[in-house]
This record gives structure tokens, sequence and C-alpha cells, in this order.
């Protein structure tokens, strides 16, 4: 949780909500929407703000301790990590299920594409979108 202490570094008050909401992000398999997190938290913390959750994730993510991801139709979240390895996604546009895929290779052709244009790339993102094997055998159901 020293991760946390980030927060105090750069200014910021280290409030037990945040602890919360960063302590949730962390236990949270794979990528977590705000939704799911504050779900989460009222099982511990009944009528915990979701408000309070959304303005956590933004700082969490202005303080580079989480990452914001684009997945379908809403944002997900992730904890980052020291060591946490650079790693791109795959999302089934029909369940939604997201799945971390790790291309090593991705981060330096992007920074290698980009300096030929001189532009300054400060992270990459990939999603590949389609069917997990589920799906197209027919297990599972569409995302509604």
């Amino acid at each position: 949780m020293d991760r946390l202490e980030t927060l105090r570094e750069k200014g910021k008050r280290l409030t037990p909500q945040r602890r919360l909401v960063f302590t949730a992000l962390l236990e949270s398999p794979g990528h977590a929407t705000a939704d799911e997190l504050c779900a989460s938290i009222s099982h511990k913390v009944p009528g915990f703000q979701r408000t309070t959750v959304y303005r956590t994730l933004d700082l969490l993510v202005e303080m580079g301790l989480a990452r914001r991801l684009q997945l379908g139709h809403s944002n997900a979240y992730e904890a980052l990590q020291v060591g946490n390895e650079s790693h791109q996604h795959l999302l089934c546009d029909l369940c939604g299920a997201t799945f971390d895929v790790s291309v090593p290779e991705v981060p330096d052709w992007v920074e290698r594409m980009s300096s030929r244009i001189h532009f300054h790339v400060e992270r990459v993102e990939l999603v590949g979108h389609g069917a997990c094997e589920s799906c197209r055998h027919g297990s599972r159901t569409a995302a509604g």
C-alpha cells in the first residue's frame, strides 16, 4: 500500500476513502469499472458515495497509480504497480470479457514509428476487438 504515499509526496491528502478505493482496485480481478468498485466497497462500507469513487479514480490516474481504459461502452480501471509490465487488451465485443495479453514489441514499435515524425509518446494503449472462444462457440450470451 506504500504506493499511496505518492499522494502525500505530491501534496494530496491520503484519506481512508482513497485507501478503500485503491485497495478495492488492487483486489479487483482484471479491470474494474467505477460502479463495480463502488459495489465492492459498499459491501464493507454501506452508503459509500459513488462520486467519491469517481473522484478518487481520477486522482489515482492523474498521480500515475491507475490507468483508465476505454473497454467497450465504459471506462475500466486497473492499478499500476511498480514493475507492472506493459500489456495490451483484447475485448470481446459480444460479452464484454477483457483479456490481458503481453506483446512486448508494441511499445517499442510505436516509439520507433513516432520518432520518425518527431512525436513524443507518453503511453501506448492497444485494444483488439473481436469475439472470445466462448462467444464464437455459443457458450456465452451477448452483453446487453
